[in-house]
């Protein structure tokens, strides 16, 4: 189930933006646009660096007290890794646990002449590492950085080859509008 929602979450992200690769600037812009609200039940926090990139986002729990005051509980965090021009190269999560911040998994992105590839791996606390990577999602990028096909691949173990599971062509796909997804 969650292979399911991962893959629907970054196939709709993926029909909804005409910018595939992420880069610092797409992870300020969604920072800014959740901390700058004051509705929702989560508080952001960040730490950059000294080129203005989010190198750890805290995310907390808001609990709203009978008297109006506000608790903040630690949620998750996550921790971003970037090259040199700005393009994110990994995003790892952690959750908060017994009063302990635990790593879960790590989805690294890759970027070539006209692919981009995402792919996940959760973190084995008894190797103390990460197991190699189980879904790969791929990006077929156009010119201008919009993806013409994507691609979902998982594999049960990691050595063995990904096995395609479902593909999608966007060419001519319908123009998005926002207004016609939002929630009300």
């Amino acid at each position: 189930m969650k292979t399911l929602a991962l893959s629907a979450m970054m196939c709709l992200v993926a029909m909804t933006s005409t910018a595939q690769v992420i880069t610092s600037d797409i992870v300020n812009n969604a920072y800014l646009s959740v901390a700058t609200s004051n509705e929702g039940q989560y508080a952001y926090n960040v730490v950059c660096d000294d080129n203005d990139y989010i190198t750890t986002m805290y995310v907390y729990k808001k609990n709203v007290r009978l008297n109006g005051d506000i608790d903040l509980k630690p949620s998750c965090q996550y921790q971003y890794e970037y090259a040199a021009d700005g393009m994110l190269l990994s995003r790892t999560t952690y959750v908060w646990r017994n009063n302990a911040w635990q790593c879960t998994g790590r989805l690294s992105y890759t970027l070539t002449d006209d692919l981009y590839s995402v792919e996940y791996s959760r973190w084995n606390q008894n190797n103390d590492a990460f197991d190699d990577a189980s879904e790969m999602m791929t990006y077929s990028l156009l010119p201008d950085y919009s993806a013409s096909n994507i691609s979902c691949f998982l594999r049960n173990h990691g050595g063995d080859a990904y096995q395609l599971a479902w593909e999608i062509t966007l060419i001519g796909q319908p123009i998005y509008f926002h207004e016609l997804l939002a929630v009300k």
